[in-house]
């Protein structure tokens, strides 16, 4: 699974006055970050789905999309224009 192209689509709809730099960013910070939210993402999905989930680990997840995404928004709002395709 492509983690980096999941984060980014997850994102995209998480940010939408965001979309198109979001969609047009391409570098190794942002692209390593959105990875990683993909991946938590995913992860995060895969426990909310189970019937008895461990609260200690739902609470984590969430913890960590959540840092991912306002790690993602402050590289957003840092970033030169030079940096996006």
């Amino acid at each position: 699974m492509d983690f980096e192209k999941v984060g980014r689509s997850r994102m995209m709809m998480r940010l939408p006055r965001h979309r198109k730099q979001i969609s047009d960013a391409n570098f190794l910070a942002i692209n390593d970050l959105l990875e990683a939210y993909g991946l938590a993402a995913v992860k995060r999905d895969e426990l909310r789905e189970q019937l008895m989930p461990d609260p200690r680990n739902m609470e984590e997840y969430e913890d960590l999309c959540q840092k991912l995404e306002d790690d993602i928004i402050k590289m957003l709002a840092s970033v030169s224009p030079r940096m996006v395709r």
